[in-house]
């Protein structure tokens, strides 16, 4: 099979220029006009294919409500809704308005189980050992925010999907169940000792993303609610003693995690944290470290283990329960980031709902998820400042409501347009 090779109309209206040129009408003085022989009598789309090229003009509505409907709903446009576009006279408006029939109905509230599923990396069956009921409880929880509490709800403050605690009648509502478009509040497996915090406190998630000193549970809160992989602060270091080597670009004193670093301390630390050739580990750790004793209280069944011991492994040569010292030297406190010390759960799901980078984060995942892009994290589908700052700013003046950011999404300019 002979390769074929594919080129732009552009391409080909240069080479027909070149081509020209070749049979005289450069040196005899020939010039491009809207008649010359290289343009005249070609189709439009691929005379002006130059000027073309530099705007988009194709808006199509039915592929929209095409795309709109399997992500809202799971299933293609109705023919009642085909046939409305087809003959509407004012598409735009009608098209909103299917969008927002598509918004209010029961299949709306199933996809977003679905996605939150996705997004959280959790769901029915996904956790060995748990029920799937209890695995299921983050992400239904997030989908009954978004959805509303029933058909045709309105959505609510998103921020609760981390902030969330029990209410003057002792109930938190963490762990619902949906039928038919409909979410009935329900209690997450009790936690004892501790108070609920949104999904940060859920036993499914935490028992999920055990690890060795908490690691991977304080990676999965700054993956999933700020969509950045660690390092998540760089900047330029405070002045600190000892200096930072070269490389290191965490804004975290170099010596506010734990490290064997003979400039900092003669004494042997069970994990070195500070070294100083190759790969500048701080980088991540001097922000991980603060975080993850945070969750190091959980077991690997994800329940909450009163008292001062954490339940979280130290992999040393012979493992042991972690402690402090491991993470931070003596004087260091937890912290969500650089100047913002947090003492709790629910002091670190307040800082984390704050950030502008957690409004910029939802409004990447939803524009991400209409778009059919990849995953912000897992792909590096991000967003322009352009593009991400003002789906933010109006997500947060929104009162974080972010159902009616999925309807400014499906209704923006960009999306209906091929």
């Amino acid at each position: 099979m002979k390769p074929v090779l594919k080129t732009s109309s552009l391409s080909l209206a240069f080479a027909l220029a070149a081509l020209s040129g070749c049979q005289g009408g450069a040196s005899t003085g020939h010039t491009d006009t809207q008649n010359s022989t290289f343009r005249h009598g070609l189709p439009p789309t691929l005379r002006d294919a130059d000027k073309l090229a530099l705007t988009d003009t194709n808006v199509d509505y039915m592929l929209a409500l095409r795309s709109a409907a399997l992500k809202l709903t799971g299933n293609y446009p109705t023919a009642a809704d085909i046939q409305k576009l087809q003959n509407s006279q004012n598409q735009a408006a009608d098209y909103a308005t299917i969008i927002d029939g598509y918004l209010n109905s029961p299949a709306f509230a199933s996809m977003q189980v679905s996605f939150w599923r996705n997004t959280m990396k959790i769901g029915a069956g996904e956790t060995v050992g748990t029920p799937a009921a209890m695995n299921d409880c983050a992400p239904t929880f997030a989908a009954s925010l978004v959805a509303g509490p029933g058909v045709g709800g309105a959505g609510q403050d998103f921020r609760r999907v981390l902030t969330a605690t029990t209410d003057g009648t002792g109930k938190a509502g963490t762990c619902p169940t949906l039928s038919n478009g409909v979410f009935t509040p329900g209690e997450a497996p009790a936690q004892t000792g501790i108070p609920v915090t949104g999904v940060l406190t859920d036993k499914a998630v935490m028992a999920q993303f055990m690890s060795s000193m908490a690691f991977r549970r304080g990676r999965w809160v700054q993956e999933t609610f700020m969509c950045v992989r660690f390092p998540a602060e760089t900047g330029t270091p405070p002045v600190s003693t000892p200096s930072a080597p070269a490389g290191y670009v965490n804004p975290w004193p170099w010596n506010s995690i734990t490290g064997d670093d003979p400039v900092v301390s003669p004494a042997v630390a069970p994990i070195n944290f500070l070294v100083r050739d190759g790969l500048i580990c701080a980088n991540c750790h001097a922000t991980l470290n603060h975080i993850a004793p945070l969750f190091g209280k959980f077991d690997t069944t994800g329940a909450y283990v009163m008292g001062s011991a954490f339940k979280v492994p130290t992999p040393i040569a012979t493992p042991r329960d972690s402690i402090m010292s491991d993470w931070l030297p003596a004087g260091e406190t937890t912290a969500w980031r650089w100047q913002k010390p947090v003492a709790d759960l629910p002091a670190l799901a307040q800082a984390i709902t704050a950030d502008p980078g957690f409004g910029r984060c939802m409004a990447t995942r939803v524009w991400n998820w209409a778009m059919s892009r990849g995953d912000v994290v897992n792909e590096g589908s991000v967003l322009t400042d352009a593009l991400a700052n003002p789906m933010a700013a109006a997500f947060v003046a929104d009162n974080y409501n972010m159902k009616n950011m999925i309807r400014r999404v499906f209704n923006d300019p960009n999306y209906v347009r091929y």
